[in-house]
C-alpha cells in the first residue's frame, strides 16, 4: 500500500513538474520535486525503497520526455540509493539534514545527469553557467524539502496506524 501510494505521489509530482514548475522557473532553474521525494524517501525508508521508488517514476518521468529512455531512470535511482545509504551514517535531525540531503542529492542528481547527457552525445556546454543553474536548481530544490517531509511524514503516520488497526482486528 505504502509503495503504490508513493508513486501515486511520485506521478503527480511528476505532473506538476511539468506543467507548473516552469512558471516558477528563476534563471533557468526549476524546483526537482521528484528528487526531493526520493531522496526524503531514503531518509524515511532506505535505500531499497527509494531505489525502487526512483526508477519507477524515473521511467514516468522518461516516457514524459520522450528522450533518452533510462536517463531518468538511472539518476533517481542512483539518488535515492545514496541519499538512503548516507542518512543511515549522519546525525538525524528533523528539519536540517533533510534540507541538506536533498541539497546534496539535486546538486549530484543535476550533475550526474549532464554527466550522462554528455556521454550519450548531447552537446552540453560545461561552464560556469551551467553548474550555477545546477546550484540553484539544487537550492530551489532544497527549499521544498520541509513541505514534501511534513507530507510523507503524515502519509507514513497514517500508514502505522492502518497496519496497528489490522493487527487489532
Amino acid at each position: 500500500m505504502r509503495h503504490l501510494l508513493l508513486l501515486c505521489a511520485g506521478t503527480v509530482l511528476v505532473v506538476l513538474e511539468t506543467t507548473v514548475a516552469p512558471f516558477l522557473a528563476i534563471h533557468g532553474a526549476r524546483p526537482d520535486l521528484v528528487v526531493v521525494l526520493v531522496v526524503l524517501v531514503g531518509m524515511l525508508w532506505g535505500w531499497r525503497v527509494a531505489a525502487l521508488v526512483g526508477l519507477f517514476i524515473g521511467f514516468i518521468e522518461d516516457a514524459c520526455s520522450g528522450q533518452f529512455l533510462g536517463l531518468f531512470m538511472l539518476t533517481r535511482t542512483v539518488v535515492g540509493m545514496g541519499a538512503g545509504m548516507s542518512y543511515a551514517r549522519v546525525f538525524q535531525d528533523r528539519v536540517v539534514v533533510p534540507v541538506v540531503l536533498v541539497f546534496l542529492g539535486a546538486l549530484a542528481g543535476g550533475v550526474l545527469h549532464v554527466f550522462l547527457l554528455s556521454s550519450f552525445g548531447v552537446p552540453v556546454l560545461l561552464s560556469v553557467a551551467s553548474f550555477k543553474t545546477i546550484v540553484v536548481q539544487a537550492l530551489y530544490s532544497a527549499a521544498f524539502a520541509p513541505l514534501l517531509l511534513k507530507g510523507m511524514a503524515r502519509l507514513d503516520l497514517y500508514m502505522k496506524r492502518m497496519a496497528e488497526r489490522r493487527q487489532a482486528v
